[in-house]
Parts: C-alpha cells; sequence; structure tokens
C-alpha cells in the first residue's frame, strides 16, 4: 500500500508512512488498520465529505459512523487505495462501510495506535476484488467485480 484518495483526491500521506511497520493482505481481518497517520488523513478527508449527515455512536474500533435513519439516498466519496507499480483500487460502497445497522454505518478502516504496528489490508477492502497471490513471483493482484 502506497497511498489513499477520497473523492479522487490524493491524501497528504508520506509513502513510508505504510513501510515503516508493513502492510499485509488478510482476508481473516475484517477492518483494515492503518498507521495513525494514513487514518487520521483518511477520516478526515472522509468525515469533510460527510457533513450533511448525522454522526452516529462510535464502536470500540471504529469511530467514524453515521445515522442513514430515513435517508432514501446516501451520497458518500470515493475512495480508493494505492498500491506499488501504479495500481488503483476504487472500492465499492460496500468497502467503505461496515453496517452495523441502519442508525450506525461505519467507516470500515480503524487507526493503530502505534506507527510501528503492522497494517492490515482486510477483507471488508476486499470485497468484490478477486484476490490473485502469485507466490512463485511473489506478486498480488486485484481482479474488479469478482463476488
Amino acid at each position: 500500500m502506497t497511498g489513499l484518495t477520497v473523492a479522487n483526491q490524493p491524501l497528504q500521506i508520506t509513502s513510508t508512512v505504510f513501510s515503516n511497520a508493513g502492510m499485509i493482505i488478510d482476508s481473516g481481518t475484517v477492518i483494515t488498520r492503518l498507521p495513525p497517520d494514513a487514518y487520521q488523513a483518511l477520516r478526515s478527508a472522509f468525515r469533510q465529505h460527510m457533513t450533511q449527515y448525522k454522526m452516529a455512536p462510535s464502536t470500540t474500533l471504529l469511530d467514524t459512523c453515521y445515522d442513514f435513519t430515513g435517508y432514501d439516498n446516501v451520497t458518500i466519496p470515493s475512495v480508493s487505495v494505492q498500491f506499488l507499480n501504479n495500481v488503483s483500487l476504487e472500492l465499492d460502497p460496500n468497502g467503505i462501510f461496515y453496517v452495523i445497522d441502519i442508525s450506525q454505518v461505519c467507516l470500515a478502516f480503524a487507526g493503530n495506535s502505534n506507527p510501528r504496528d503492522l497494517g492490515i489490508y482486510g477483507n471488508v477492502q476486499q470485497r468484490t476484488f478477486n484476490v490473485i497471490y502469485d507466490v512463485p513471483n511473489e506478486e498480488i493482484g486485484f481482479s474488479p467485480e469478482a463476488c
């Protein structure tokens, strides 16, 4: 992972934020865990685009939640994740939100408490993509609209 964008705007995050502790892709971890600086930039930009919606209580892990009760349509900003070799994945809304219920829909990312903690790209963000593991060449690929 090398960066993030919200509403097609790259966030001001130095690439070393992701490489200092490292990042892994884990289908067994639900919520993506980001280094603190990366998460703060994502949360701030996302919240700026969601000011028209009422905030909902946080959960233990998720601190950016909304109450969409009574809305027929919700407009959310795009979120993309950048990887090495100019790979950019625009997340489907199912990869942006973790839905507890309509009154508590949360940004499906969390910040690590320590910048040296390993970052994890979780399974919520992997939804709608096939993740292809090329073990001999030590590469990972993504195929959109998989499931």
